[in-house]
């Protein structure tokens, strides 16, 4: 399943790194738009549990204030929009057609969304009991794990 997702949202004909590494300096280009923090400076963890899922980002220097705050601030406003149905960041990051994305927007309001804060930044947990609901959240998260390239892990 994830070369099909890498395959669908790369938009390119062939493999390898040079296309993974386009993908992720278009992505990084995106990002800065709507995310405040430094990509460089954090990395993004995407994490499937069988409910749903945990999304974190985290400054890679612990004493990097900075980077924390900005972190805080953004996974805060992303959790109320999430809440809420609204998925237009990560969409203007990794494309409208992002896997998993619609389901997501039909079926917000039964997903509970939650933020909190960490040491070194922040996470939102997502939970659903629908089969459906939890796979669209597992897509999308390889989705945004495969376009962040060397800036994330699962």
């Amino acid at each position: 399943m994830a070369a099909i997702a890498l395959a669908g949202i790369a938009g390119c004909g062939g493999s390898g790194s040079s296309a993974t590494a386009d993908r992720q300096a278009e992505v990084e280009s995106r990002g800065s738009t709507v995310m405040p923090f430094d990509q460089e400076r954090t990395t993004h963890v995407f994490r499937a549990t069988p409910t749903g899922g945990v999304q974190q980002v985290v400054a890679k220097q612990a004493d990097d204030t900075q980077q924390i705050r900005l972190i805080r601030a953004h996974l805060r406003k992303e959790a109320r929009r999430f809440s809420a149905g609204n998925f237009a960041d990560p969409m203007a990051i990794h494309g409208m057609k992002m896997p998993g994305i619609a389901t997501l927007r039909r079926g917000f309001d039964r997903i509970d969304v939650r933020y909190s804060a960490m040491r070194s930044g922040a996470r939102i947990t997502y939970r659903a009991v629908d089969p459906a609901l939890v796979a669209a959240l597992h897509d999308w998260f390889e989705a945004q794990l495969m376009d962040h390239g060397t800036n994330a892990h699962g």
